[in-house]
């Protein structure tokens, strides 16, 4: 992109910087999340709020122009929370299909999609529609899902696992406004997920996935340091992906 343009999110330039800048790029990020409930301590829109922060530190490193978030996906376990808004599975997919269209339709070859949600639900959607824009429009794209890509890195900085509303999410919270955070966690509020029971709604709005789960909430150095480890991990793998793209043979 020409020195001149500083703004990357697609939103925030007009038509002429955009044409400019699509000369320049051909990768796009979408960052992806749901409205939901994270416990009494973080913010509804945790999983949008994320993604979207780690596109704007990333883009200009990858050379990449932030498409406008999907601010809206499929909430199941958590819907019995106030707050949380959930759209169907196939609505989500077709979606997430037509705005990698649109992206195509401007010039965008590749597409990273920052995803904040794992529900199964939200995931089966989004690897739906991309395989979807590959076979019909020959776009390339990876999701990625930050707490799993870093989840040893999480064991590693706070000697156990985050889970969702857990430790991490609430990390990079504090990374995006630590005002943001409204903690501690409330110990009543975890639930503890086991196989073989499957409760819907989930009887907790901060969910521990395993006995090495963290509950106390990091410090501001923590926070900011853990968070710029996360965006190293992330910028890494996306440059693999990308290597692989330009080395391999596309069929026509």
């Amino acid at each position: 992109m020409s020195e001149e343009i500083r703004e990357r999110r697609i939103w925030l330039i007009n038509w002429r910087e955009f044409r400019e800048a699509i000369e320049d790029t051909d990768l796009a990020i979408l960052p992806i999340g749901v409205n939901e409930a994270h416990g009494p301590h973080l913010p509804l829109g945790t999983d949008f709020l994320i993604p979207e922060w780690i596109a704007e530190q990333l883009a200009r490193d990858v050379n990449a122009l932030i498409a406008p978030p999907i601010r809206y996906g499929v909430v199941t376990g958590l819907s019995g929370y106030w707050g949380s808004i959930s759209i169907s599975k196939e609505t989500l997919e077709s979606l997430i299909y037509e705005v990698l269209k649109g992206l195509s339709d401007n010039g965008f070859e590749k597409v990273i999609i920052l995803n904040g949600h794992g529900g199964s639900g939200q995931v089966n959607a989004i690897t739906n529609a991309m395989e979807k824009a590959w076979k019909n429009l020959g776009i390339r794209s990876i999701a990625i899902a930050w707490w799993v890509l870093s989840s040893e890195l999480t064991v590693q900085f706070f000697g156990g696992s985050g889970g969702h509303a857990g430790v991490d999410e609430t990390a990079m919270v504090m990374a995006v406004d630590q005002t943001l955070v409204r903690g501690p966690m409330e110990e009543d509020e975890i639930y503890e997920v086991k196989r073989g029971s499957s409760p819907v709604p989930l009887p907790g709005s901060i969910l521990s996935y395993d006995d090495k789960f963290v509950s106390e909430i990091p410090s501001l150095e923590q926070a900011r340091e853990f968070a710029n480890r996360v965006l190293q991990v992330i910028k890494d793998e996306i440059e693999r992906v990308l290597d692989g793209w330009e080395s391999q043979e596309i069929l026509p």
